[in-house]
């Protein structure tokens, strides 16, 4: 099926490039979009793999449609696909995917968000084939988590269908990632494999510049950035651009946006304020109709709804299967005065304005020039105004895309303080300027790889410009962290096996025994699991691990004091979990006492899955035979 899915992909980006007559490499990252909608659909059903009945009909639909087109229309078609197909941007990209599914092909889960949830989750649509049921979500604590990302790696992941394969993950998380730079590619006009090897590296390096977390992690601040980066371009595309394209690609940008990530809504309001406003300034420097205001308003209405029935429909979706994540949590705790927040609030405003304004944004040195994020800040503003100087953009336009850039990015690094005085004052490593410039770096990655996105279509939106094109790679050349970027291509290599180490020491065998008891990575999940150890065996970080490894099943935790608990202590922890299973490792003392109630009368064994069954108004355990 594998490569009927490819097929079908291609099918789709080629209809999207003829009939809208645009380059088919500006139709990949639509195509990305559009597969990434459409397997959220599915999820919801649990369908996921009835995408392998898609892809095989889109090319049967598209070989019927040539063949019963006109001789010469039928002709043209075929060209058209030859010619967009062997031009030397779409073999770049051809050959970035091959080389980098490869590449990444033994990389392995390491990050510490990757087993909270980007990982785990998706380990559970692999196994689920889709959306996973009312509190049976693999990864409980991060339940409201939208799942754009994750049907992309779930696609690759599927061309292994027996088997989950971590690298095939990182695969699908690339190229989705890849999708939305490889339109930059255009500026290949020969095949060169000199120009093509160059242009290659620097679309990999590019976002290293200002964010470097998905060199080691899947996480969705990238993602989210450049989907961003691609709606400002998109709407900044606009002549020559015929309408129907002009607007769908902006909605379908704006729907897998806010799927992204939880914030991924204050983006698309950021988006959609820029597009408001270049709309106004566009009507009234061009002097437009009154008919075509009004066509442009019913659009920009479209492009607005859209998304919000999006983000609806993914949060009505937690709402009903009691998915919220425990930063959700939080933050209502924070509006309605109900959570304690301590009081070295100086200290941290002192490590956000250092980090802001000295340390650099990688960390660490780079081989030429280190940018803090004031710089860059500074320096996205600058490349407006040179951008102007040198006509790549008329005076009105710059003055406003200048505004914007200026404004949102001041708004936005409010809002990023304002978070970490409330939400994460908690975490006391962001009172280090090396912990503050990390969470700068990752959360700030929309406004500095969106904004620079936007100004290298600029740049580069003349076919000709040869100059401008040099200009992107020596910025990207001497700003990059090439260090990273080797270590998420092929680096990792030297620490994967500590990797799979840590993991295999982490999950002691008490774990296993319980992993093998539940079912862990089977196709079905018993949803959701209390898992019980004796008070003196606390430990938050392998239970992390315990998740990752039991996915599909949905695990929660709790520790046991057997001298101050009794049953209904167990009782309440089962309710507060909403557990429909149960187990416990030994506890100390007389552990099994607590139990008793819970058994009608049996006996309580350690080591053993329970189903909790309800009894009148309480809880009966029994032991869970499959």
């Amino acid at each position: 099926m594998v490569v009927f899915h490819i097929a079908g992909f291609l099918v789709l980006i080629l209809a999207i490039a003829w009939k809208f007559k645009r380059h088919v490499l500006e139709a990949f990252p639509v195509g990305a979009c559009l597969t990434v909608l459409m397997l959220y659909v599915l999820a919801f059903f649990g369908a996921l793999s009835f995408s392998d009945f898609i892809g095989p009909a889109g090319v049967a639909a598209s070989i019927v449609i040539v063949l019963k087109s006109p001789k010469e229309k039928r002709k043209t078609m075929m060209e058209f696909a030859r010619r967009e197909l062997t031009g030397p941007g779409m073999l770049t990209a051809f050959v970035m995917i091959a080389a980098v599914t490869v590449c990444v092909s033994g990389k392995a889960v390491s990050w510490w968000d990757d087993y909270n949830f980007w990982a785990t989750d998706v380990k559970s649509l692999f196994y689920l084939d889709g959306f996973a049921g009312k509190y049976a979500n693999a990864a409980p604590e991060f339940g409201d988590y939208p799942p754009g990302t994750q049907m992309m790696k779930w696609w690759f992941l599927h061309f292994s269908p027996e088997e989950f394969k971590e690298g095939l993950m990182f695969a699908g998380y690339y190229f989705m990632n890849l999708a939305f730079l490889f339109p930059f590619l255009k500026v290949l006009k020969k095949r060169n494999i000199f120009a093509m090897a160059a242009g290659a590296a620097v679309l990999w390096l590019f976002p290293a510049v200002a964010e470097v977390f998905w060199c080691d992690g899947c996480c969705a601040d990238l993602t989210m950035a450049l989907v961003y980066g691609s709606f400002l371009a998109a709407v900044a595309d606009r002549k020559g651009c015929c309408r129907p394209f002009y607007y769908m690609r902006q909605a379908v940008f704006l729907m897998v946006l806010v799927l992204c990530k939880n914030t991924g809504f204050m983006w698309a309001a950021f988006g959609l304020l820029f597009d408001y406003g270049y709309h106004f300034l566009v009507h009234k420097t061009e002097n437009t109709k009154p008919q075509i205001k009004k066509a442009d308003r019913k659009s920009l209405f479209v492009i607005t709804l859209l998304p919000v029935l999006t983000e609806g429909s993914w949060l009505a979706f937690c709402v009903f299967n009691r998915r919220v994540a425990k930063l959700t949590g939080t933050a209502i705790q924070m509006a309605t005065g109900g959570m304690n927040i301590p009081a070295y609030q100086g200290d941290m405003v002192k490590a956000f304005v250092e980090a802001f304004v000295i340390w650099p944004l990688h960390r660490w040195k780079t081989i030429a020039v280190d940018l803090s994020p004031l710089c860059l800040y500074l320096l996205i503003l600058l490349f407006v105004f040179l951008l102007c100087r040198y006509h790549k953009i008329e005076k009105k336009m710059a003055y406003y895309v200048g505004g914007f850039l200026a404004v949102s990015g001041g708004v936005f690094y409010s809002i990023n303080l304002i978070s970490h005085l409330t939400i994460f004052a908690v975490e006391t490593q962001y009172l280090e300027p090396y912990g503050m410039v990390s969470s700068i770096e990752r959360y700030g990655a929309p406004f500095m790889i969106g904004g620079l996105y936007l100004l290298a279509f600029y740049i580069l939106k003349d076919s000709q410009s040869v100059l401008g094109a040099v200009l992107c790679m020596v910025f990207v050349l001497l700003t990059t962290d090439y260090q990273s970027a080797y270590r998420a291509l092929y680096g990792y290599r030297d620490t994967v096996e500590a990797t799979l180490e840590e993991r295999t020491e982490l999950v002691d065998k008490k774990a296993e025994v319980f992993l093998e008891a539940v079912g862990a990575g089977e196709r079905k999940s018993l949803g959701r699991v209390l898992y019980l150890r004796d008070i003196s065996d606390v430990s938050w970080v392998r239970n992390t691990y315990v998740n990752f490894e039991a996915a599909p099943v949905s695990v929660m935790y709790g520790n046991v004091d057997t001298s101050a608990m009794g049953s209904q202590d167990i009782i309440k922890a089962i309710k507060d979990a909403h557990a429909g299973f149960l187990y416990a490792d030994v506890l100390e003392g007389n552990g099994k006492q607590i139990f008793e109630a819970l058994m009608n009368g049996e006996a309580f064994e350690y080591g053993c899955l329970y189903q909790v069954m309800e009894a009148g108004e309480g809880i009966r355990l029994v032991k869970y035979a499959e």
